[in-house]
């Protein structure tokens, strides 16, 4: 009798199987990363709330050429700006830019997601990512989109958005933005001026105050108080803005950097500029010689930079000649 209820080995072997059995599957259902319940349509549905995206105040490009800030001069952020960039030169950003750059985001189309967790983060290359936008629109609602690796086998790329716990797998985006550089983004004019923001521009020289420009219940008067003419004032503005750059310094040396501080200690004009959007600066200071290690010099060469000093764009005395207006020239 006894030797009937003395369970085999091949019953104890059954058994054991069993109880592991048993075991990883309790492991597996504790432990299982669920990917959350989602639409299926909404799952391919383009992550980039692009209709947010419609009235920008700044703009911030980060790819393997640099980091490029922008900053828009339209009162109500309309994407067509003008655009301002202010680093890393102080020029005026091609018109269209952001607009295509807002399209091409509007046309993401989704293959497929992934958590956003440290092992795709990196397998994705988004913490060293090819491209990343911060972008804030004209309701201070900021917003962070980065593109990592692009797959050259099935022609894929990887993105992920601020406040969202997905890695989007998708198709690239028709614009190559992750190569832009500078020549793509910006034209060779300095000032993107927008009249409707713009409240006072003042214009000074070493011996003080030489113009000032102030609207007033929609009149522009000069630093006396008297009225201007409208049309003149707005020829004056898009003259301005016909100033044009002939070279562009980055990459300076130690003694390149020492030069340009020395030119801009001493700057023959400075702009000042109230706008909307704040007020920012303008310096210019003449070259006496030769920048070292260059040979950009030449009679009437100015350096223009903002009041950072930290980039600076070449101008032909030529091109400066509308700061010499005076404020009888707008009446």
């Amino acid at each position: 009798m006894k030797s009937l209820l003395r369970p085999s080995l091949s019953s104890m072997l059954v058994a054991f199987f069993f109880v592991v059995l048993l075991f990883l599957g309790l492991f597996a259902e504790v432990f299982e990363s669920h990917t959350p319940e989602m639409d299926v349509a909404q799952i391919y549905a383009n992550p980039v709330p692009v209709n947010e995206l419609r009235e920008l105040t700044r703009f911030k490009l980060i790819n393997k050429q640099g980091t490029f800030v922008f900053e828009n001069t339209h009162p109500e952020g309309d994407l067509l700006g003008p655009w301002q960039m202010l680093e890393p030169q102080a020029l005026k950003v091609k018109g269209n830019v952001v607009g295509k750059i807002i399209e091409a985001l509007n046309g993401i189309r989704v293959r497929n997601f992934h958590p956003l967790e440290p092992i795709n983060i990196t397998s994705f290359s988004l913490d060293n990512p090819t491209l990343t936008l911060n972008i804030t629109n004209s309701e201070n609602k900021k917003f962070e989109i980065k593109m990592g690796l692009i797959n050259p086998i099935d022609n894929s790329a990887y993105l992920s958005l601020s406040g969202q716990d997905q890695i989007y797998q998708i198709d690239p985006i028709e614009m190559a933005i992750e190569n832009y550089d500078l020549a793509q983004l910006v034209e060779s004019k300095v000032l993107a001026l927008n009249t409707d923001s713009l409240q006072s521009l003042e214009i000074y020289s070493p011996e003080g105050l030489r113009l000032k420009v102030l609207k007033k219940e929609n009149q522009w008067l000069d630093q006396e108080g008297a009225t201007l003419t409208d049309i003149k004032v707005l020829k004056f503005f898009e003259n301005l803005e016909e100033i044009k750059s002939f070279s562009i310094l980055s990459n300076l040396t130690k003694e390149q950097e020492a030069f340009m501080e020395k030119t801009m200690a001493s700057p023959a004009w400075s702009l000042k500029l109230i706008s909307a959007q704040g007020v920012r600066t303008y310096l210019l200071g003449q070259l006496q010689s030769d920048i070292p290690g260059t040979n950009v010099f030449r009679n009437g060469t100015f350096a223009l930079s903002t009041d950072e000093k930290q980039s600076f764009v070449l101008v032909d005395r030529e091109e400066l000649r509308i700061l010499s207006t005076k404020s009888s020239d707008l009446k």
